[in-house]
Parts: C-alpha cells; structure tokens; sequence
C-alpha cells in the first residue's frame, strides 16, 4: 500500500506530539517533507515502501528547524503514525526514541540510515 499523507496530517500530528510548542516557525518543512516522502524520479518511487517514506518524513521533519522545541518529538510521532497507518504497528522502547534523537542529531544522518532504525523497532502485537 502507498500511503501519502499532507500537510494538514502533519500539522495535526504537531498539535498532539508538540504540545504547548507555539505555531511552527516555517510551514515549509512539512511541505517539503510530505513533497519527499512521495517524491518519484522516471515514475519510480524514490522511497520504496513505507519505512524508506516514514524515514524521509523523520529526516526531514527533525533535522529542520521548524517548530520551537519539539523537532525530534514531532518527527518521530509522525514517523510511528505513518507506519501505524501503514498497517505496521509500532511500539518503539525509550531506548529506540533515544537512539532516533542521537542519529537525527548526527550530522552524517541519512533517510536510508532511519528506514534501517525503524526496521529494527519492536512492532505492537
């Protein structure tokens, strides 16, 4: 399945994993990472599947400045509920969290390196 969500999904994800974080500084970001997450190139996906599409959301929700404070903490609750939408349940420890923070924070971070990540957290059961 080839789930695309938009920028109003994002923005209400925002609400409930950002709250009290005042309005997001630049509304550009989640455009664009919703514009990366169904980029394709020659009619072919460029995120094949929806841990390489939830990691492209991920990387670009939380390596971007866009909301005050909680940059990471948006990006990874859109990330889980994009695969939860997906039909893949997840349920990442404190410890995978930790470990999404320290590789976002990375500056050698790429899409590919969170799809690996979040292909190793715990699924829901």
């Amino acid at each position: 399945m080839d789930l695309h969500i938009d920028v109003p999904w994002i923005l209400q994800v925002a609400e409930i994993a950002g709250a009290h974080d005042p309005a997001p500084d630049d509304y550009g970001i989640p455009v664009a990472a919703v514009a990366a997450h169904k980029a394709e190139l020659l009619d072919q996906p460029v995120y094949d599947g929806p841990y390489a599409r939830a990691a492209a959301l991920i990387h670009v929700l939380g390596r971007c400045r866009w909301l005050e404070r909680s940059n990471m903490a948006v990006a990874a609750a859109t990330g889980v509920m994009y695969l939860e939408a997906s039909g893949i349940p997840v349920k990442p420890t404190r410890s995978d969290a930790i470990a999404l923070r320290d590789l976002l924070r990375d500056p050698t971070c790429t899409t590919s390196g969170i799809a690996t990540l979040l292909r190793t957290w715990p699924t829901a059961t």
